[in-house]
């Protein structure tokens, strides 16, 4: 019992890895639901975050019912900010295999991300990079995009 009892802080240590607690973070369970009940959960909502890029952002996103996004888009960390000095933007939207994906004026290449969902929060996961943002879903148009 007592070497059992010794053993504990380095087990933990090797569960929690170098990122500390980050490792716990990882095992909240976010479903990711199937293209339908996605496109019930978007159509027609908005999609308010922060992508984690380099350097990161703010957004707000309307995604039409007929597959138009309009959106706007200011540097991080200033969501107080965006819907009256955010940089406008406008596209496309379409599911593909359970992925939201996104083409934008003036580009060719589509961004897609598999969406987790729990509430009316979500989580965009990239297949490469994993998570890369994450924000809330608010029915409608709120920001009059």
């Amino acid at each position: 019992m007592l070497t059992m009892m010794r053993r504990a802080p380095i087990l933990i240590a090797l569960l929690l890895g170098p990122g500390g607690s980050h490792a716990f973070a990882q095992t909240d369970i976010w479903p990711a639901p199937n293209e339908e009940e996605l496109r019930k959960i978007i159509t027609g909502s908005t999609l308010t975050g922060e992508v984690k890029a380099q350097p990161p952002f703010n957004f707000s996103e309307y995604l039409g019912a007929d597959g138009t996004s309009r959106g706007k888009m200011i540097e991080c960390c200033r969501p107080e900010e965006l819907t009256a000095k955010g940089m406008s933007y406008s596209g496309e939207w379409a599911l593909d295999q359970g992925n939201l994906c996104l083409t934008y004026e003036g580009e060719e290449k589509k961004i897609c991300w598999k969406l987790q969902i729990k509430g009316d929060r979500f989580r965009m996961l990239d297949q490469q990079f994993g998570l890369a943002g994450e924000g809330q879903i608010r029915s409608g148009n709120p920001d009059n995009l």
